[in-house]
């Protein structure tokens, strides 16, 4: 077999497209889904009087679940309930899409207990990473 291997780094090239496209389009034939579009973004923003950014969920909604990628808070605005806040927006967003699962990921060096707090179930960790760390993988069904 005559293959030749590209390594590209730092871009998003046309073969790396390809290449995403490609499981997809798989993805689609395998375990296809009346949810359209296939994913959407969700970003909700806290500002205070000022127009500061204070804090934020960013995820994407995608196959009836949300993935959050960040839950942030400024250390000066934590406690006051503006994390469970975002946690709960993006969760109610989610639902009303019809999603029926949340999912992220946290390390033992931010919120696991918060996340468990608010009914989140541990599913998975992965130790070592970054060294001296743990990496946590939590859901929950809404």
């Amino acid at each position: 077999m005559d293959v030749k291997t590209i390594i590209q780094m730092g871009t998003v090239s046309e073969e790396a497209t390809y290449v995403k496209n490609s499981i997809v389009k798989y993805n689609m034939q395998i375990a296809p889904t009346a949810a359209e579009p296939y994913s959407e973004s969700i970003n909700i923003i806290l500002k205070d009087k000022e127009g500061h950014i204070i804090g934020g969920l960013l995820g994407k909604m995608y196959r009836f679940c949300l993935f959050v990628e960040i839950l942030w808070v400024d250390e000066n605005y934590r406690g006051l309930g503006l994390g469970k806040s975002l946690l709960v927006q993006g969760e109610d967003i989610a639902r009303e899409k019809g999603c029926k699962l949340v999912h992220l990921d946290t390390f033992n060096f931010q919120a696991p207990n918060f996340y468990l707090r608010n009914g989140y179930e541990l599913f998975g960790k992965l130790e070592g990473y970054p060294e001296g760390f743990i990496r946590y993988f939590l859901k929950k069904v809404i």
